[in-house]
């Protein structure tokens, strides 16, 4: 198996996402590997993405361009934070996450993707599903997961 010189690293952006990305540096060190940082954005299925948002002083714009431009923003400053040898870059992308990381990670050419799951069960795996579980078993390259715990 080569050793992977293009790490993907989908994040949700939640909880715990600065430590998946320290793991996928200390990763790709060894490596002299790149990292590319993802987050996709789910519209929601009940409104429509161009609904637009507003509020007194703001400019109406889509929820879509409201949502990117935030996650946009916080995987910049989540970025900005890491400093040294490992190149890192970012990318949003819209739809379903497992099948936005699938495609990212074949048509990118990467070699693995470090992800981080919830450890859900029961009635809220049912309910929320497993992002990583779906990426798992249908990736073409190895999946690495981090359990992320959430804070109390």
């Amino acid at each position: 198996m080569p050793t992977p010189s293009r790490i993907l690293v989908p994040l949700d952006l939640m909880e715990g996402s600065r430590n998946i990305v320290d793991y996928a540096i200390q990763l790709a060190r060894p490596f002299n590997a790149s990292i590319e940082v993802m987050h996709a954005w789910e519209p929601p299925q009940y409104v429509a993405p161009d609904l637009l948002v507003a509020a007194p002083g703001w400019n109406p714009q889509s929820l879509e361009k409201t949502a990117l431009d935030a996650a946009r923003k916080e995987l910049e400053t989540l970025i900005g934070s890491f400093k040294g040898p490992v190149p890192i870059t970012h990318r949003l992308e819209v739809g379903e996450p497992a099948g936005a990381i699938l495609r990212v990670a074949e048509l990118g050419g990467f070699e693995l993707i470090v992800m981080g799951t919830h450890g859900r069960r029961g009635l809220p795996r049912l309910l929320l599903g497993s992002v990583a579980q779906k990426v798992i078993t249908r990736a073409k390259c190895p999946v690495l997961t981090l359990h992320v715990t959430e804070e109390k």
